[in-house]
């Protein structure tokens, strides 16, 4: 540990990432105290459940302050912030050695060190992924600020130039980029956008891309992937402080208004953390006034029955905080007295033709982000 902390002395780090190993090193000095003084250490982390955060609909999700306490006089909890000794450590000589870990790593580490006292059983990888949401809630930091990521999700297409947490310098065409899990720790220097449209499927985005869509109206892309990873939303959020307006782009199902409203308004898993969601961003689409408008030729083509978890998603969007104002209201009534859904794939249908993909996409998306946004593209 004292040879990891030297090294860092000399290591460039961003605020988040001295913060956070600051914390850590207190977390580390105040057990090693208690322990050699046989006095019972206490610590606590954030609670995070459905009961005890709060949202509003600029800040997104936030707790309410409310923590849980673990200490060293419950022989249970001592083993608890013992493995969590050994998760601090690895993950300061993680960052020292300016390395990565994927919680599958820690896992692994933790395995291994716990090989030598068997009264430190692991009980698999998702008791090591609670050991590592518990120290971000004590440090109320992404875990990625202490280096430990996530495999790559999300990619980004437009004029736009970024310095990525390293200082290197990358444009985003004319290819699309990776979105990292370190994207949080990004630098957006320049932009020539007028705006950018996450998307949740691959197919749009890539339709969007290779038919010169996003580059002849002066747009910017990003793919979600399905439910975006946080470097995607944190990504997203960095760039909507640059004042570009973000279109989310959807299928038309409960589900899907998850997704839009995670990049919006945040989730209730990550109320503890910030910079994870873009409160200016908009739903620009598929919503329920697209059926009698733009699908309205195909909807009986391209309409699916909700399943009945489709139908339970949406009955319980009905209580969801982020959900209250009157057009998901309106959104998921519709679901619930409907039944159906559809993907972003209908709006390919709908053109009529592949042939005829490209002006449809570009009718879309401009009356789209002139009525959400205000943008003229």
């Amino acid at each position: 540990m004292k040879m990891a902390m030297n090294i860092l002395k000399e290591k460039r780090l961003t605020v988040d990432q001295e913060k956070s190993i600051m914390i850590l090193s207190a977390y580390c000095l105040g057990a090693m105290i208690r322990v050699e003084n046989a006095l019972p250490y206490t610590f606590k982390a954030l609670r995070v459940d459905r009961s005890s955060v709060e949202y509003d609909d600029i800040e997104g999700y936030n707790t309410s302050g409310e923590t849980v306490s673990m200490t060293t006089s419950s022989i249970d909890q001592a083993v608890s912030i013992a493995k969590l000794q050994f998760l601090v450590n690895h993950i300061i000589e993680t960052i020292a050695a300016n390395s990565v870990s994927t919680k599958r790593d820690c896992y692994y580490m933790l395995k291994n060190q716990f090989q030598k006292y068997p009264w430190m059983d692991i009980a698999g990888q998702s008791e090591s992924d609670r050991l590592i949401d518990t120290l971000e809630r004590i440090i109320r930091k992404q875990r990625e600020n202490l280096n430990v990521i996530a495999d790559p999700k999300g990619l980004i297409y437009g004029d736009i130039t970024i310095i990525d947490e390293e200082g290197k310098k990358f444009r985003c065409i004319p290819r699309e980029q990776s979105i990292t899990g370190l994207a949080g720790q990004w630098e957006i220097r320049s932009h020539n956008v007028k705006a950018i449209i996450p998307i949740e499927k691959t197919g749009v985005f890539m339709d969007l891309k290779k038919l010169k869509v996003a580059d002849e109206l002066g747009i910017g892309l990003i793919h979600l992937g399905g439910q975006p990873a946080r470097g995607c939303r944190a990504l997203i959020k960095l760039l909507s402080e640059k004042d570009i307006p973000i279109g989310v782009l959807t299928d038309f199902s409960p589900w899907s208004g998850m997704i839009a409203k995670s990049v919006i308004s945040g989730s209730i898993n990550a109320a503890h953390l910030t910079g994870l969601h873009a409160h200016k961003a908009a739903f620009i689409g598929i919503e329920s006034s697209d059926v009698n408008t733009w699908l309205k030729d195909v909807w009986k083509s391209v309409q699916e029955p909700l399943s009945k978890n489709d139908q339970q998603r949406a009955q319980n969007n009905l209580s969801l905080p982020y959900m209250q104002d009157d057009y998901w209201k309106n959104e998921n009534s519709w679901f619930v007295k409907n039944g159906k859904k559809t993907e972003l794939e209908a709006l390919g249908t709908a053109a009529g033709s592949p042939l005829k993909k490209k002006e449809f996409y570009k009718k879309y998306l401009r009356s789209k982000l002139k009525e959400k946004l205000g943008v003229i593209v």
